[in-house]
């Protein structure tokens, strides 16, 4: 059927507008992430408000890092890099019955090698929001979904003396090293007993510990 005379030509459809690809997802990706940092931030300030003055100042975000230097007279030139946040699954650990920290380390040995590892542990009991003298207990393990060894492992015991940890190794790094800095698979079979390296935890950034690490290998 043809149309009247004179009238109007048909218009066609005008197809809808559609926006960026992608940008739906990353408005998604950045409220979730938004709204992730509000529950961390709320339930911290909550449960563990400590977690915002590690190393005697206040952090947006609530965690501490810092990086030290060990010495063993047999076991030769150590760096240490930690980065831990408050834990919210419970209080008390290997340590004692105080709030507790979780996160990651790596150790660097007199050979070069790295080590990335686990790290946990736990602060003195009710330490309100100043941590300055209070006891710290940090431990460290290797872990791989490949072996149930835990080699290397180390603990550390000492306090807090604002913006640093000072601490000493328990004898873990001369049960966890041979002489030259090679790792020894079964630790349990070396005296307990072994030398006590102090070490301090000095607030820091992942290049401070590098520039340590680099420095030891070159020895």
């Amino acid at each position: 059927m043809e149309p009247p005379p004179n009238s109007p030509p048909a218009i066609p459809p005008v197809p809808p507008v559609q926006g960026k690809p992608g940008r739906g997802c990353l408005m998604t990706v950045v409220y979730f992430s938004v709204l992730a940092f509000i529950v961390v931030f709320v339930t911290t300030g909550i449960f563990a408000p400590w977690g915002f003055f590690m190393g005697g100042h206040f952090h947006i975000f609530p965690g501490w890092s810092g990086w030290g230097k060990l010495h063993s007279n047999t076991a030769g030139d150590y760096a240490l890099y930690v980065s831990f946040t408050p834990s919210t699954r419970g209080r008390g650990g290997r340590g004692g019955s105080g709030p507790r920290v979780k996160g990651n380390a790596v150790l660097c040995t007199p050979r070069g090698d790295k080590y990335n590892l686990r790290l946990a542990g736990d602060f003195e009991k009710n330490p309100g929001i100043n941590l300055q003298g209070k006891t710290a207990y940090l431990y460290a393990y290797n872990y791989s979904v490949f072996t149930t060894s835990k080699a290397p492992s180390v603990e550390f015991r000492g306090k807090w003396n604002n913006p640093d940890l000072v601490l000493d190794d328990q004898g873990s790094i001369n049960r966890a090293f041979a002489p030259g800095g090679a790792l020894v698979i079964a630790p349990r079979t070396r005296p307990y007993i072994q030398e006590v390296v102090p070490l301090t935890l000095h607030e820091g950034s992942r290049g401070d510990f590098e520039a340590t690490c680099a420095a030891i290998k070159r020895k």
